[in-house]
């Protein structure tokens, strides 16, 4: 309960009130909390039989009705009618229960599957050149899964997962480029052949940071202009270290030897440009950057997942190929997973899906204290019409009980799954 509500009594109800009722489950209204719109409402709201509801003064457009004098009797009880329109809201949220409860089994579905491709990653990194035939196997193996999965659906969700936290952040970063390239890549068009050497490249592409000592690579405060320059070279580092890999596809090569570089010149190591960067260098580059800046080293300095693509649509737009970061932006949404978002009705909600075509219209995981954690709302806007997201917002804004409700994830994580997935 905030220390603003007021308990009120149903007789005192109007329109412009901004309530709140307990109990998700017993009342028929998709939220528990929120403004009285319309009659309909009200009528509702009127016919539950609660002894009181919670009022917000700070968010009503008015006070509460004065409450009935007292009579000497009350009047007789008469049995309600059935209202039919309100018999049809409990039904579509008992039917809304029954989604939720499907969609969260089809989530944990998706994560144990990207928990076993972080392991999977995980052993082939550290494998690579102690059995290179053996490991190239692996990882060949791992993207062809991805790819046919996501060349197979015509409907794909990418999913935030909840990456857990350590030192495995290379093996996160090497997966999540590679989710995210391989989703890019399928927007814009690319074969099957090129969308597994694009895979390969993707998930090999950091391998000569093996060559940087760890002392660079972990360190939170900004490089000295030596220590750059030892960084810059796990590029080169890479690309020999792949050139003695059997049979990696010249676009697997291309991605490993560009994936820094910048169309206005500013990348590295070669500060080449416009069309001497290949179509798959370029798809990595956008993919690399946006990662990185979502999963920096120190947690202070991360954007936001709308923050990063705001910045490199608008800020940084130069460096990037037009057409590819439009359809990078198709791919993630103007609300990537992980965004935290206000919508119209003053509800809060954790991004943690993008349909695919539907920009604007997320799946979100709402904050509802009426609702255990456990089996919190999720909330597709593409079935809501009446609501849309107003504004983002820094996690570090959230007050304590929201922040620990919706759990922003430190680290933003990516996986993809497809409509059959989903339906099963």
């Amino acid at each position: 309960m905030s220390a603003l509500e007021q308990k009120i009594s149903p007789s005192q109800l109007r329109l412009g009130l901004y309530i709140r009722l307990d109990g998700w489950m017993e009342h028929p209204f998709l939220f528990s909390s929120f403004k009285i719109r319309n009659d309909k409402q009200l009528r509702v709201l009127q016919s539950l039989g609660l002894e009181s509801l919670w009022w917000s003064p700070g968010k009503s457009d008015g006070l509460p009705l004065p409450l009935p004098a007292a009579t000497d009797a009350p009047p007789p009880a008469v049995a309600p009618e059935v209202d039919p329109e309100m018999a049809a809201m409990w039904q579509a949220k008992q039917a809304r229960r029954e989604s939720l409860a499907r969609q969260r089994e089809a989530y944990g579905r998706c994560e144990k599957k990207f928990n076993a491709s972080v392991g999977r990653v995980k052993s082939l990194l550290r494998n690579l050149f102690s059995r290179p035939q053996e490991t190239l196997a692996q990882a060949q193996e791992v993207v062809a899964e991805l790819v046919d999965t996501l060349l197979a659906e015509k409907d794909v969700l990418l999913h935030l997962m909840a990456a857990k936290s350590g030192d495995e952040g290379t093996y996160y970063h090497a997966l999540n480029v590679t989710m995210l390239s391989l989703m890019l890549g399928r927007e814009a068009g690319l074969t099957a052949a090129e969308m597994r050497a694009l895979g390969l490249g993707a998930l090999l592409h950091d391998m000569g940071k093996e060559r940087v000592p760890s002392q660079i690579l972990l360190k939170k405060t900004p490089l000295t202009a030596a220590e750059r320059t030892f960084y810059q070279q796990h590029v080169v580092y890479g690309l020999e270290m792949a050139t003695k890999l059997p049979d990696l596809p010249h676009g697997a090569l291309e991605v490993i030897a560009q994936h820094h570089e910048m169309l206005d010149g500013t990348g590295f190591p070669g500060k080449l440009m416009a069309n001497r960067i290949g179509r798959m260098g370029r798809i990595v580059a956008i993919c690399n950057s946006y990662d990185d800046y979502c999963n920096r080293l120190n947690p202070a300095e991360a954007m936001t997942p709308a923050e990063a693509l705001a910045r490199m649509f608008k800020r940084e737009r130069e460096k990037f190929d037009a057409e590819l970061l439009q359809h990078f932006i198709r791919c993630l949404g103007v609300y990537p997973p992980g965004s935290i978002v206000q919508l119209s009705n003053d509800a809060i909600g954790l991004v943690v899906s993008v349909n695919q075509g539907q920009l604007l219209h997320p799946i979100l995981l709402l904050y509802d204290p009426a609702v255990p954690k456990e089996e919190a709302l999720m909330l597709d806007l593409h079935d809501e019409p009446e609501l849309a997201i107003v504004r983002t917002l820094q996690p570090n804004v959230l007050s304590r009980d929201i922040h620990d409700y919706l759990s922003p994830r430190s680290r933003i994580s990516y996986y993809a799954e497809g409509s059959s997935e989903r339906a099963t």
